[in-house]
């Protein structure tokens, strides 16, 4: 049946795509946005009946009757939000059945790793959903369409902001819809981290650093975050894993820290609210790169940050901590094996290396 049904769908999609056209905004056009002036190239846009259809992975594609929206729809190509004609609508139409919905759908879905990332997640999703929600006129919505819905953390953060779970559409399970409007943005720096604005940095830490208070763990000045690394076999043959990401000293570093203060936490046994009160009560931290480091949005001033990193990573959260006005250093390591993605592999982080960088951030 479900091989029919493809077979059916592509044969009309390639009929439809014939009559599809792009569109960019335009004032005197079928839909309406509001520029928002304290984030920098940023847009509210609103759709009266309109649909979306995703790939749920790197394309979006925002539609009004025949058209497909420029503005808010994405097709990301290497990290790039690439030209609409590439969109994935172009050339495989859509494939899904369609659901409709009664009344006003938010959608917060993003290209990138927003749907499995808890970084991502709150950077490219939550603060764009903070942003709209500032509009009274957005506040009265019926459904909120977001990358996906299945973590711990998500659920969390929906019950702080008084989101019911009944409004949640996932992705990942309606990849064609329609509501009565559709209200999106534009993405203001394209799921990369180095592009985040001081503006996003504010709007997450303003909404959420209160909710550190709803945690009862107990918080140490000095913290290293570690990974899970239990599904895997660190003793044998360590090329099966090069496109993991690995620290394969950990327990030399994690020990020699234990001596200096250090207290380790793995993060995928803590709540949201725990990660925001252990990193805006610490003064100093040590990290591998990864989306723990997103929290460093609600350390203090002058918070001291070690990350462990492939060489080849861009310093997006040395980015996220300047516009936080943390003391951030890195140690860039070149991979056991080369990787993909690239800022993944295994690595071996020099222990005198990082006794080094302590010494010398006591001194600061």
């Amino acid at each position: 049946m479900k091989k029919i049904f493809n077979i059916v769908s592509s044969k009309i999609s390639k009929l439809i795509n014939k009559n599809l056209k792009t569109y960019h905004f335009k004032k005197d056009g079928f839909i309406s946005r509001r520029k928002i002036k304290k984030f920098k190239n940023l847009n509210i846009f609103f759709i009266k009946k309109g649909k979306i259809f995703t790939n749920s992975n790197e394309d979006a594609a925002y539609l009004k009757d025949n058209y497909v929206l420029v503005d808010p729809s994405y097709q990301y190509r290497n990290s790039k939000n690439s030209n609409i004609k590439k969109n994935f609508i172009f050339k495989n139409g859509i494939n899904r059945f369609k659901k409709k919905f009664n009344g006003k759908i938010i959608s917060i879905i993003s290209g990138g790793a927003a749907k499995t990332n808890y970084g991502h997640w709150l950077f490219d999703s939550i603060s764009r959903l903070l942003i709209i929600l500032k509009n009274k006129s957005t506040n009265n919505f019926d459904y909120l369409y977001v990358p996906s819905f299945k973590y711990k953390y998500q659920k969390e953060i929906f019950k702080y902001l008084n989101i019911s779970t009944k409004k949640v559409i996932s992705s990942e399970k309606n990849k064609y819809i329609e509501g009565d409007e559709i209200i999106c943005t534009n993405h203001p720096f394209e799921h990369r981290f180095d592009k985040i604005s001081k503006s996003i940095i504010r709007v997450i830490r303003n909404t959420f650093l209160k909710f550190g208070s709803k945690s009862n763990i107990k918080c140490y000045k000095k913290i290293y975050i570690e990974r899970d690394y239990s599904k895997f076999n660190l003793k044998g043959d360590l090329s099966k894993y090069k496109d993991n990401r690995i620290l394969i000293n950990n327990d030399e570093i994690k020990n020699y820290l234990k001596k200096k203060g250090f207290k380790s936490y793995k993060f995928n046994s803590l709540t949201f609210a725990d990660q925001i009160k252990i990193f805006s009560n610490a003064k100093i931290i040590i990290s591998m790169f990864g989306a723990e480091l997103s929290n460093l949005v609600f350390c203090n001033k002058g918070t001291k940050v070690i990350e462990i990193k492939n060489k080849k990573e861009l310093n997006e959260f040395k980015n996220i901590s300047k516009l936080c006005r943390l003391k951030h250093t890195q140690i860039s390591i070149k991979p056991l094996y080369k990787s993909i993605p690239f800022q993944n592999g295994i690595l071996k982080c020099n222990l005198a290396k990082l006794k080094n960088l302590l010494r010398s951030n006591q001194k600061r």
